[in-house]
């Protein structure tokens, strides 16, 4: 007899950037080979965020060297106050926190080995962490990149702590579990940042790594209430998550706050607007900008919070997780002869099986065998079209659901193909599970002056969380979203052409720890993928272009 449990999600919202100048690199590709690169960033994209200035104190626990890195930031030096740890309780609610990862680490963390690195749940820093999250401070924590998960992890747990987020058993009892879900892409591990966590209403957690000058953005975005929509302020968007969200918050809202949004048994779990410098733009997260255009993209995962057992004792939950991915082609671009070749979207439950193959998670996302066909693929393949729809929610029951159009610049046309590359498949407890790969193409080949060349992807399932054994000591579930952005940046007839590949690897992670352990063990290896160089201050994986030089006949 089958049953049946309701969860609370704990959700925690991850987006990090990686910071490395752009030379010359070798990309082993899944779509292409360059042979050199040649990009640059828009100073505009770089500091235009450092133009937002707080006027709240910050509490600093930390060295003079992060407090001068606050001051190069444009924080006012007589905002900032050094504190010690035992103060934190009797600051103000809503306060603003900056510790120095340095000081705090030793108590933390037990083992450092090469793949695996195990954290003291009992620590006292976990109650001090607690208390402050409990009480809606922003809390801050300063260190390298190659500490990002760790920290993340950390924050995480000691908000589970604070608010007793709990699964729940049908009938309302709690069990001994927190379920922690977040989206992540790879980071420089060489880079300093500031990873940044604050309690979003009852149910839910914002927690991002970011670079400093984008400190007082992001501050002043997490604590800024949201306004409501006028008809001044009304967005046309394209991007599903963003309607999705005006449904989970009901009439809507501009200046949209990233985090958990709860609507009966549904979860949304939405990171981009923690990093928009100003009102929400209606195209995503801006990953990238230079001379040529900019790069948007954007994922968000909705969730019917109640976990099921299948008659052969596999548990699951099921959940919609989307992509969605815009490039806005330049007047200078245009003018070169530029165009829009193709994107590249992948929802990739394949990875994620491989690390539960090889026993690196416990938890596995896929789609049962029989609900899944091609049929689900959406946008499904066609040979030219102008515009399509993607359905958000649409199959998940009591989630909020959306339908968006994707429409492609006036007189333009893309042909869509999709597959499964791989097309794996395994059996849990005797169900049928399929773990593929899916692909999509969007070949374009087109050029339009200041537009919007968008395109979203989705499995229409829904796939599933399934969890072999809940009272497992640590159960880890992970796979991948990917973008691409391919396109041709100048064309000149018997002289040379130039193209511009941008990609973006992110990993969506769903971590369940029971409240009973004093240690968790964190994999390192991860589903970190092509983690190469990009530009500073930048929310993509890498970039990459070369010129072909083209020699007619006279």
């Amino acid at each position: 007899m089958s049953s049946r449990f309701r969860l609370l999600f704990i959700i925690v919202l991850v987006i990090v950037s990686i910071s490395i100048a752009a030379i010359f690199v070798t990309y082993s590709p899944r779509f292409f080979t360059p042979r050199e690169t040649m990009s640059k960033v828009d100073n505009a994209m770089v500091n235009r965020s450092s133009l937002i200035s707080l006027n709240m104190p910050i509490y600093v626990i930390g060295t003079s060297t992060l407090v001068q890195k606050l001051v190069d930031i444009g924080i006012n030096q007589s905002l900032i106050r050094s504190v010690g740890l035992n103060q934190l309780a009797e600051l103000p609610n809503d306060s603003v926190i900056m510790i120095d990862w340095s000081l705090i680490k030793s108590s933390l963390v037990i083992g450092d080995p090469m793949n695996k690195v195990t954290i003291n749940l009992t620590s006292p820093i976990i109650h001090v962490l607690a208390g402050v999250i409990a009480k809606g401070d922003v809390v801050g924590i300063y260190a390298n990149g190659s500490d990002e998960g760790v920290v993340e992890f950390v924050l995480a747990y000691s908000w589970a702590v604070a608010t007793n987020n709990r699964l729940l058993l049908n009938l309302g009892k709690p069990s001994n579990d927190y379920l922690i879900a977040y989206p992540i892409i790879p980071v420089n591990t060489h880079q300093p940042m500031v990873i940044i966590v604050r309690r979003v209403g009852i149910g839910g957690l914002v927690i991002g790594p970011v670079y400093l000058n984008q400190l007082p953005m992001v501050i002043t975005n997490i604590m800024k209430p949201a306004a409501m929509v006028t008809t001044s302020n009304v967005i046309d968007t394209e991007d599903p998550c963003y309607a999705e969200y005006t449904k989970f918050e009901g009439a809507g809202y501009t200046n949209p706050a990233p985090g958990i949004y709860v609507s009966g048994n549904g979860t949304l779990v939405w990171a981009a607007p923690m990093f928009s410098p100003g009102p929400y733009s209606a195209y995503g997260i801006e990953a990238y900008m230079d001379g040529n255009g900019t790069y948007y993209w954007d994922t968000c995962l909705v969730a019917n919070n109640l976990i099921t057992e299948t008659n052969t004792g596999l548990y699951y939950f099921p959940i919609n997780v989307l992509g969605y991915e815009a490039y806005i082609e330049s007047t200078t671009m245009y003018d070169n002869g530029g165009r829009v070749d193709y994107q590249v979207g992948a929802i990739d439950y394949y990875s994620g099986y491989q690390l539960f193959n090889e026993g690196i998670t416990d938890a596995l996302v896929g789609d049962q065998t029989g609900a899944f066909s091609t049929n689900s693929w959406n946008p499904p393949p066609t040979s030219s079209t102008s515009n399509y729809e993607v359905f958000l929610g649409l199959y998940l029951g009591e989630v909020p659901s959306v339908t968006v159009g994707i429409d492609l610049p006036l007189g333009g046309s893309e042909t869509i193909s999709a597959s499964q590359n791989p097309a794996g498949s395994t059996v849990l407890y005797d169900t049928y599970i399929q773990v593929p790969n899916i692909t999509w193409t969007f070949s374009i080949g087109y050029g339009a002056n200041n537009e919007a060349f968008p395109n979203s992807f989705e499995d229409q399932t829904p796939a599933a969380v399934y969890i072999p054994n809940l009272s497992s000591p640590y159960i880890y579930a992970q796979f991948n979203i990917d973008f691409e952005n391919n396109a041709m940046t100048a064309y000149y007839p018997c002289l040379y052409d130039t193209v511009q590949i941008i990609w973006v690897d992110t990993t969506w992670d769903i971590v369940v720890v029971p409240q009973s352990s004093g240690t968790v063990s964190l994999s390192q290896s991860g589903l970190i993928l092509n983690n190469v160089n990009a530009p500073p201050n930048t929310y993509i994986t890498g970039i990459a272009s070369y010129t072909t030089y083209i020699i007619c006949r006279t």
